[in-house]
């Protein structure tokens, strides 16, 4: 009977045990699940803290550059739809000023820190490439990047396309957030090639894509060939943004203030047809011809320009920004009204260096020509390789050549050829200049 006994109370020790077990598989399970649930929720809420930080900046930066009077500190708190909220503060002089930024949305807490210093500056690049409807054409081996491991945003009105999703060299690679108000894939057919894209993505559709961050769009992706790592929302496209405009005619007026060359300008020499004359100084001057940059002359930019026929700057050529034009950058605005399809073009060949003066003033070069064909006739062709200047056809193609290096570019439609990189530099790319408009641009942003 003791034997008995025993084993009857063995079985009951097994049969408990198993029971044990089970319950606690099953509540493993349970809370397994609800981390998961948990953890999609957090991410959501991350993304959404995230946006509301941005659009505080958004908010506090219209209202500077709508001129309005602010006490220093300045707070503001905004209630967005969705539930998230944000705090903002700005505070500085009339010179410096430092936006801060804090969303907030379900526990989560996003911050951001931007600073702005005043200048003349009409509107700030805020991508490192933003196009209209002609969108961006990214071939393989192409790079856009911000400095000091920045993020490299960019902004479409139209498509964004790229020729291969590969993170490593051979990639079209886009190292921040994109926004494409049409759809993203690849350069020979939407669902064929496509880019990689380092943080989110927001787009009418994902066809050909490889995303590191959350995606949205009206749709998922085929995630075999859009896959991302983060999480979807639907949402319908992002807004059309106008690309900024330009107030090329102010600049075109200040060049002719200056005086008018008749004819047709080639720099250096000395000779009847130096609009320097043997100086290798240009600037406060309208020039009815085409200017043209030999090869091996180094100019130093010392106002603004208004070129009537094209601007042609040959290879191994350096070009400086003078120290007395301060900390506004000099505007050459390449443009004939009269007949803009096939005059006003811009073309750069290889090893042409754009510097800027020690307050870090650079060059801003404004193509008014409506070629949008990015072949062998766009209205800017550039083979630059510094990253210090910025090239804008508001109406046309900027093409921009194998090896280049360029800080930003804002047009109709863009091209980038393999082995280019765009760098964007917001302490370089101030914007498109204007006289007294007490405006504000953006030297630096940041998470804190």
């Amino acid at each position: 009977m003791k034997n008995k006994k025993t084993w009857g109370q063995a079985s009951l020790v097994m049969i408990l045990l198993i029971g044990f077990v089970a319950v606690s598989s099953a509540i493993a399970s349970s809370s397994l699940s609800v981390s998961n649930v948990q953890i999609e929720e957090t991410m959501h809420a991350s993304d959404q803290a995230w946006y509301a930080a941005w659009a505080g900046v958004d908010e506090l930066m219209y209202r500077l550059r709508a001129r309005q009077n602010f006490s220093s500190p300045y707070q503001l708190s905004l209630t967005l739809d969705g539930g998230a909220t944000v705090s903002v503060s700005l505070e500085g002089d009339d010179n410096e000023k430092t936006v801060k930024s804090t969303g907030y949305a379900a526990g989560m807490i996003k911050n951001l820190e931007v600073k702005v210093v005043s200048s003349s500056v009409k509107t700030s690049f805020t991508y490192a490439i933003q196009a209209g409807v002609g969108g961006i054409d990214l071939e393989g081996q192409t790079i856009v990047r911000g400095s000091s491991n920045s993020s490299g945003n960019i902004y479409s009105n139209g498509a964004i396309r790229g020729k291969s999703t590969s993170a490593g060299n051979s990639g079209s690679r886009i190292l921040g957030s994109i926004w494409a108000v049409d759809y993203v894939g690849g350069l020979d057919s939407p669902t064929t090639g496509g880019v990689y894209i380092q943080k989110n993505a927001w787009a009418n559709s994902l066809s050909a894509c490889r995303i590191a961050g959350d995606a949205k769009a009206l749709a998922p992706p085929n995630v075999s060939n859009c896959p991302y790592s983060g999480t979807f929302t639907l949402s319908d496209p992002p807004p059309v943004i106008p690309l900024a405009s330009v107030d090329a005619d102010y600049w075109k007026n200040q060049a002719q203030a200056g005086g008018i060359w008749p004819g047709n300008c080639i720099v250096g020499g000395g000779g009847p047809l130096d609009c320097t004359a043997g100086g290798l100084n240009l600037g406060g001057i309208k020039i009815t011809g085409n200017l043209t940059v030999p090869s091996g002359t180094n100019l130093t930019l010392t106002g603004s320009v208004w070129v009537t026929g094209d601007l042609v700057i040959d290879s191994n050529n350096v070009f400086y920004t003078a120290e007395a034009v301060g900390k506004n950058s000099i505007v050459v605005v390449v443009s004939n009204p009269d007949n803009p399809a096939t005059l006003g073009r811009i073309l750069t060949s290889s090893n042409v260096s754009f510097l800027r003066n020690s307050l870090g003033a650079g060059l801003i070069f404004i193509s008014e020509n409506s070629s949008d064909q990015c072949g062998d006739n766009p209205a800017i062709m550039t083979s630059s390789n510094t990253a210090t200047v910025v090239f804008v056809a508001l109406s046309g193609c900027v093409h921009v050549k194998s090896n280049s290096i360029l800080s930003g570019i804002l047009a109709k439609k863009i091209y980038v050829e393999n082995n280019a990189i765009i760098e964007f530099d917001p302490s370089l790319a101030r914007g498109i200049l204007e006289p007294g408009s007490g405006g504000w641009a953006v030297v630096s942003v940041k998470e804190f």
